[in-house]
């Protein structure tokens, strides 16, 4: 396997059969990581900025050049051009950078929206949050963000100009991903805050096939995580919950969302905690980041669950990369 990276509560892991070798920054909350193939790891925190190392761990530096904004929830690179690493922050913002990290740039246009100073996080006193990022190779001009609370972020022009609408009429919107082979077929994960305070019953999953011109809900329960597994894309996975942070359960679909089955075997169903996020990783496997900092992994097709870290007590998993 690939080596993999673990953020947690007490800085970050190098995880090894199971186990957890300590790579520093313990005093920190890292809630995004990106590790790629030379050594080189970001690491972006709940509140101190973004740490770089470029010898495995054993060394770090805070990098600031370009961002405006301190708190981290996802690294990724593009996946168009892998050289291109993307960030997303509180306040609800997105960062690129073309060097390994060392400097970034903005998106401005996200800035330029109307009502964007309304964007808010039940439990934050940011402006939002910009949970994750899509970009199909298929769609080289367009990005598709989410941000909680907000709705969706989306450029048509490579990131130039920026719209912001709510997913139906939801506008607490957790994740948005969609199709490998169909840049028209996306889903999100939606949450039940609104900017609208009691405007209807809110969450759940909803559907695009038109590349996000229309949505239908094909889940109602409050979601957080969706995946269409790499290794087998014919399928969708979810972990919705009926109330937020626990009760949660696994779910997959094999017809586009139609219906769903349990997926959750080997966890307690329903669970203590919901699952955060899903992160494939590259031989194949998922791996569930859990809202109580548990760490699950199981194959596509067989959904057999088990703790990816030895019992013995860790800190809480945050964030999960896979150097590529």
């Amino acid at each position: 396997m690939s080596d993999v990276l673990i953020g947690t509560t007490g800085g970050v892991f190098r995880w090894r059969d199971g186990g957890l070798e300590p790579l520093g920054l313990e005093s920190e909350r890292v809630t995004a990581l990106h590790a790629t193939a030379d050594g080189t790891i970001l690491a972006g925190t709940y509140g101190d900025g973004l740490l770089r190392s470029e010898d495995g761990g054993r060394t770090w530096s805070h990098i600031s050049a370009g961002l405006t904004a301190s708190a981290f929830r996802f690294l990724a690179a593009d996946p168009r051009d892998d050289s291109v690493i993307l960030a997303g922050t509180e306040p609800a913002r997105v960062f690129r950078s073309r060097d390994g990290g060392l400097t970034w740039c903005g998106f401005a246009g996200i800035e330029r929206i109307d009502g964007h100073e309304r964007w808010f996080l039940p439990y934050s006193p940011r402006a939002g949050a910009a949970r994750n990022i899509h970009l199909s190779p298929a769609r080289p001009d367009r990005l598709l963000a989410s941000v909680e609370v907000g709705g969706l972020l989306r450029s048509d022009d490579g990131g130039t100009t920026w719209t912001c609408q709510p997913i139906g009429g939801d506008e607490d919107v957790h994740l948005v991903t969609g199709h490998p082979d169909d840049p028209d077929l996306l889903w999100a994960a939606l949450g039940s805050a609104s900017l609208a305070q009691g405007a209807g019953r809110h969450g759940g999953i909803a559907r695009s096939r038109d590349g996000g011109g229309t949505w239908e809900k094909v889940e109602d329960d409050y979601t957080r995580a969706v995946l269409v597994p790499p290794a087998q894309p014919d399928l969708v996975l979810a972990g919705p919950a009926p109330q937020v942070g626990h009760g949660g359960r696994i779910v997959v679909s094999r017809d586009g969302g139609d219906t769903w089955q349990p997926a959750g075997t080997g966890v307690e169903i329903p669970m203590s905690d919901m699952v955060e996020l899903f992160v494939p990783a590259p031989g194949g496997s998922v791996w569930a980041i859990c809202s109580r900092g548990r760490l699950l992994r199981a194959m596509p097709g067989e959904w057999e669950w088990s703790p990816a870290i030895r019992a013995g007590g860790h800190p809480p998993v945050k964030s999960v990369a896979f150097a590529r």
